[in-house]
């Protein structure tokens, strides 16, 4: 039998496996992947080979981060305009770091706060970009048509929607996010699936999809199934032995068959992760002093740089587990800045930072940065006033997106006039994006191979926009 019919046989037999798992059928909806969709899982597959390992790592800070004050314009017409709009909440020019423009911003000059150093050692060096104005869009929108309702995304300025929105374009409810489709079309690419779409945070929109499950870790590895390794559960000592005789019994009844063979295969799957992961050394996390806002904490503490260790470790073992395309989400919260933000958010930003900067330093020293992009996401953005101690929720927002193959050193996108009252102002300094989140994932995907009528299947409303040109081939 060729290679290729191999792969075709085992992407059909990873979703004829995949149809008969509780939770693919999201809430009663059926598995969309019929012998189109296999066909398209072969194709994926065979433009992975050559062991072409490729890995997408959201970073999503929860709560709406305020990049307004990540990347500043520094010209000093364009400065004014930004204190005035900020006032308290302004950070002093002379404190500021200065970063080129390049792309659309060619000839404005910008500046990021010292807590963001680490990143911006990326961007000056070609490693890493900045997206512009970044937000949930269905297609592109003036303000008028805003202001006339005309093209509104749904239920913006809400935390619950606006993380569902960013993760999967629909607000909270929705059953898949893009992420999670794009593992779908990408999955028959591994010898494994199960690895496909891993969350070291939790439950996330982003990762779920029809056929593939989301794989969750901890900080450590996999996470372990209490009652088949613990001596005392439940406040009993049976229940491990109790489990372990169920696992080997013939099951009773069609409930109980499907239990079983879903524990099994979780069974299985953590011990061959934990296995691969064992044969490689577990990297220290640095014991670098950062602020944190009640005062300092050190980088093997802050748990987003210990998410994206375990991130960084399975990564390492692709190769181990016939790993190919893969992507990941990791997350940090307490960027809901309605107050204090001026105490907060400078630790915030600097762990944000020095995660992502360890992060891509242990890539690069292992020869894999090429291989990887990560880039970060939040709610959404604030608006430029102050309320007093802080500011209120927003919509567009400035983001990074570095990686080996990212188009850095530069800003993508039109970034915007920092100013009350502008074309792009809905209220209160709440930016009108003038980059979709979609225009994003489309970029990220196509970097992963996957095509544009792919795409379109990833993303519905991909029709309405141009592309962003953020990625190399």
């Amino acid at each position: 039998m060729t290679a290729s019919r191999r792969h075709f046989f085992r992407a059909a037999a990873a979703l004829g496996t995949a149809a008969a798992l509780p939770g693919l059928r999201h809430l009663g909806q059926p598995l969309s992947f019929g012998l189109a969709g296999i066909g398209a899982l072969a194709a994926q597959q065979a433009r992975a080979q050559g062991n072409d390992y490729r890995a997408l790592v959201c970073l999503f800070m929860a709560g709406g981060n305020d990049s307004h004050n990540w990347v500043v314009p520094t010209a000093s017409d364009e400065y004014a305009a930004y204190a005035a709009a900020r006032t308290d909440l302004a950070l002093p020019a002379a404190q500021l770091l200065p970063i080129g423009g390049g792309g659309q911003a060619a000839g404005r000059s910008f500046g990021m706060p010292q807590e963001l150093q680490p990143l911006r050692t990326w961007y000056q060096g070609g490693q890493a970009a900045v997206l512009a104005n970044v937000g949930p869009l269905d297609r592109p929108l003036t303000l008028a048509e805003y202001d006339t309702g005309l093209g509104r995304p749904a239920k913006l300025f809400s935390h619950n929607d606006q993380q569902s929105t960013w993760q999967s374009l629909s607000p909270e409810g929705a059953r898949s996010g893009w992420g999670g489709r794009m593992g779908d079309l990408l999955m028959a690419a591994n010898d494994q699936p199960v690895f496909t779409a891993i969350s070291a945070s939790g439950n996330a929109v982003f990762l779920s999809g029809s056929a593939v499950t989301q794989f969750q870790v901890g900080t450590d590895g996999p996470v372990t199934i209490n009652a088949l390794n613990s001596g005392w559960t439940a406040g009993s000592g049976t229940v491990r032995a109790v489990m372990q005789r169920r696992l080997g019994a013939t099951p009773q009844g069609a409930l109980e068959a499907e239990y079983a063979r879903v524990l099994q295969r979780a069974v299985a799957a953590n011990g061959t992760l934990k296995t691969a992961l064992d044969a490689l050394p577990v990297p220290a996390l640095p014991a670098t002093a950062l602020p944190d806002g009640a005062g300092t904490t050190t980088l093997a503490q802050v748990r987003l740089a210990q998410q994206l260790r375990i991130v960084a470790r399975i990564i390492q073992a692709a190769p181990a587990l016939g790993l190919r395309r893969q992507v990941f989400m990791v997350q940090m919260g307490g960027f809901d800045t309605h107050a204090h933000q001026m105490r907060d958010q400078p630790g915030l930003t600097a762990q944000v930072a020095a995660s992502a900067d360890w992060f891509l330093s242990t890539l690069n020293t292992a020869g894999l940065l090429p291989n990887v992009t990560l880039f970060t996401a939040s709610d959404f953005g604030r608006a430029l006033t102050n309320n007093g101690d802080g500011c209120d929720h927003g919509w567009g927002a400035h983001h990074f997106v570095a990686g080996g193959a990212t188009l850095g050193g530069r800003i993508h996108g039109a970034f915007p006039t920092v100013a009350l009252r502008t074309s792009t102002d809905v209220g209160s300094g709440r930016l009108l994006p003038t980059t979709s989140v979609t225009q994003l994932a489309a970029s990220l995907g196509g970097w992963m191979g996957l095509s544009r009528s792919e795409l379109g299947t990833v993303l519905p409303n991909l029709g309405n926009f141009d592309p962003l040109g953020l990625m190399a081939s």
